[in-house]
């Protein structure tokens, strides 16, 4: 019996994305009483063969796969995200024993960051709370593209908990990419490898490969 392949993913010219080997499934976020996202709840696995193409122009009729529809659409695929790593564009705010980094070129606008009551950055300055520093960390690792991150000082490596190399289909939303897994761009250099990324598959991200949120101002639907 061979050995499994690697899990990837390999960006194609003006075409859908390539997916190797890691599992497929779907996810939604979950919001509180007062309509702000809080958690996020898995859905059903999706059946996938080792290797297949997910849609990354919008168009397929067979969403979340690839129909060849970018073909007909004429599908302007061209990558235009930064590819220096996101250590370079961070902003950091510091707090007791705690410093959160933000790199708002990687945001989608998913909420997370944002309760009622409170936000990420305002929660900082009061990280010397057990319960606003719990709720700080809460919001950072359900951020989905990674936008903020944070470190304990005087350790300057971002705090990752350990998730599993799978993609999650956001309802309506982008590929949710969690786990490290290789994303080829389509001129073959990879990007940097993170354990939390967000692919457009709307078309009209302005920061391909990455979404930007464009999905939610065009209506971008799954069916």
């Amino acid at each position: 019996m061979s050995e499994p392949q690697a899990r990837s993913i390999k960006i194609i010219e003006n075409g859908p994305l390539r997916v190797t080997s890691a599992p497929l499934y779907r996810l939604r976020p979950v919001n509180n009483d007062a309509g702000r996202p809080v958690d996020w709840q898995r859905g059903d696995d999706v059946e996938t063969s080792e290797s297949f193409s997910l849609c990354r122009c919008g168009a397929s009729e067979n969403k979340p796969f690839c129909d060849g529809s970018h073909n007909s659409i004429g599908f302007n695929g061209r990558e235009t995200a930064d590819r220096a790593p996101t250590a370079m564009r961070r902003e950091h705010y510091e707090g007791p024993g705690i410093v959160m980094t933000d790199d708002k070129t990687l945001c989608y606008h998913a909420g997370f960051c944002v309760r009622e009551h409170a936000k990420a950055w305002s929660l900082v300055e009061q990280a010397e709370n057990a319960e606003a520093r719990a709720l700080l960390v809460d919001m950072i690792e359900k951020c989905p593209s990674g936008r903020l991150e944070y470190f304990e000082p005087p350790d300057e490596t971002p705090v990752e908990r350990p998730r599993e190399q799978q993609v999650g289909i956001v309802d309506d939303g982008p590929l949710w990419v969690q786990g490290g897994i290789p994303v080829q761009g389509s001129d073959g250099e990879t990007y940097e490898v993170r354990n939390r990324i967000t692919l457009c598959r709307c078309g009209a991200s302005n920061n391909k490969p990455f979404c930007d949120g464009e999905h939610s101002k065009i209506g971008f639907k799954d069916s």
